[in-house]
């Protein structure tokens, strides 16, 4: 309502709220995206209610009847305001035939307002051509004034965005999935991302699929998204995935870990500061909320915030603003935001740690990520996917996976989910010496393997190249230190190398290399 003028009018109205029949109201301080409304009767309403705006030839009418010709106006709204003498409404226009006679309405009520008249396209001169009537003249008639196209098309995104905004999840949901049926081809999914096949797995599982079609419909609103799931699942690529296809988002995709962000450091990090603000602070210093400025921000792991940075968040989210650690100058905040986490934040709301105000603020679309034993089915697919990568990406020798490494990936559980996956891909690529991965290069849990148990020798190689490899990758390939670690000679050093046919250079990117953590 802020954003568009509002019209001085007095008109009779009905209403009704999610439950019981309509009733009767008059309809105040009018803009384009709101009014206010007084009813007759004392009604307590929030949420959504239904709106009916008549014009002025259905008022002239006999009661209940709509004389011919006549049009009323139709819209829901949501509930904003409520205070003695009535509550304010912000319109969820979703058509635009609706807003068509919400100008003709605006025309019929003040005609010589120059506000009404600078909204609409009112020509008087321009006339349109009905061809000759049965007299032998041409019949023209004036066109019809209306809303303009463009302020039309930014009421109709900025309602549905609004919409989608405050709709109850499960509400959210379903109309998600009809929506996904009408507009989106299922078959056309996998063709359609492969701009992201260098970063992100799409793989055959219906479940993704249907997560991807959520996100296609969702990005482009800038509608808060938050990713549930267990750790590893890949919440990261999903929220990167957002920011894609959200579109013309000129800002960066900027990731962050709330829950290893030291306590003492958070507010710092967050809002930045200005230099001299606090001991220590020796120059200015841009926070997280800044960066992120036109992009996206990513908050992973949500649920570890501190519970008075969770106050301050929730401030930005609602007033979307924000000043730096010993400044008083505000600056605007326009990063989308989605959140991701591995705990049930209804909980966490009951017990106290989290608030739930801010809960409601950033659980505008909640996504399960599947752990990886509930999609079977892409477990080999990626694993050969992660192996060429990383064998790409590290400038290693060629590899395939064996049968019997295929079958133990495919036997096994996954509880570290896609993270453990690619870590396990990852350390085979190097240990193995041969082209072809076998399961012993893997080095998967022995109850959980389809191998027969090997024997007290072969373990110990099996460790023994193990513990040399992991050093040697620690320290890039420096056999002086990998002895000084493993309290044996450099010749032990070469001779364990040669007998492993383990590498000594190491070219893996960062992203690449095995995550550490939960």
């Amino acid at each position: 309502m802020r954003h568009h003028e509002r019209f001085s009018l007095e008109v009779p109205v009905s209403f009704r709220g999610s439950t019981g029949g309509f009733r009767k109201g008059v309809l105040t301080n009018l803009s384009l995206t709101g009014c206010f409304i007084r009813p007759l009767r004392r009604t307590p309403l929030d949420g959504w209610v239904r709106l009916r705006i008549s014009s002025r030839e259905t008022e002239e009418g006999e009661a209940g009847e709509k004389p011919e010709g006549a049009e009323g106006i139709e819209t829901w709204g949501f509930v904003t305001r409520v205070d003695e003498e009535g509550f304010g409404l912000h319109f969820n226009w979703i058509e635009r035939e609706n807003l068509r006679r919400f100008g003709r309405f605006l025309l019929d009520y003040a005609p010589d307002n120059p506000d009404v008249r600078k909204l609409l396209v009112v020509n008087e001169s321009s006339f349109q051509f009905l061809g000759p009537t049965p007299s032998g003249h041409d019949a023209m008639v004036p066109v019809a004034p209306t809303l303009e196209g463009g302020l039309v098309e930014s009421l109709l995104r900025q309602s549905w965005s609004s919409f989608l905004e405050h709709s109850p999840s499960h509400f959210f949901d379903g109309m998600i999935e009809w929506i996904s049926n009408l507009v989106v081809e299922r078959e056309a999914s996998p063709k359609a991302f492969d701009w992201c096949k260098d970063w992100f797995f799409l793989g055959n599982s219906s479940l993704i699929h249907d997560i991807i079609q959520k996100i296609q419909i969702v990005a482009p609103s800038g509608l808060p998204v938050l990713l549930l799931g267990e750790t590893g699942v890949g919440k990261e690529m999903f929220a990167r995935l957002c920011h894609e296809i959200g579109g013309a988002r000129p800002g960066p995709f900027l990731p962050v870990n709330c829950g290893a962000i030291p306590f003492e450091l958070a507010e710092s990090l967050f809002f930045g500061h200005e230099k001299g603000s606090f001991s220590g602070a020796n120059s200015q210093n841009t926070g997280y909320l800044e960066a992120a400025s036109g992009g996206t921000l990513f908050l992973d792991e949500i649920g570890e915030l501190p519970l008075p940075l969770q106050v301050k968040l929730l401030r930005v989210l609602q007033e979307k603003k924000f000043s730096r650690i010993g400044s008083v100058r505000e600056i605007s905040f326009n990063a989308r935001i989605v959140c991701a986490t591995n705990k049930d934040l209804k909980e966490e709301v009951l017990r106290g740690t989290f608030r739930e105000d801010l809960f409601y603020r950033l659980d505008g679309l909640s996504i399960r990520i599947p752990p990886l034993r509930d999609r079977m089915n892409d477990v080999l697919p990626m694993a050969e996917y992660l192996l060429k990568k990383i064998v790409r990406n590290g400038n290693l020798p060629e590899r395939t996976l064996g049968a019997s490494a295929a079958k133990a990936i495919q036997s096994y559980s996954w509880p570290g989910n896609v993270r453990e996956l690619h870590n396990v891909i990852y350390r085979a690529s190097i240990i193995a010496d041969k082209t072809e991965i076998r399961e012993e290069d893997l080095g998967l849990p022995l109850e959980r393997s389809v191998q027969e148990k090997p024997t007290l020798r072969e373990l110990r190689e099996i460790f023994e190249k193990e513990i040399v490899l992991e050093s040697l990758v620690r320290h890039q390939g420096n056999v002086t230190r990998v002895a000084e670690e493993l309290d044996v000679s450099k010749p032990s050093v070469y001779h364990f190398i040669k007998k492993h046919n383990l590498p000594t250079t190491f070219s893996l990117s960062s992203a690449e290399k095995p995550e550490s953590g939960s």
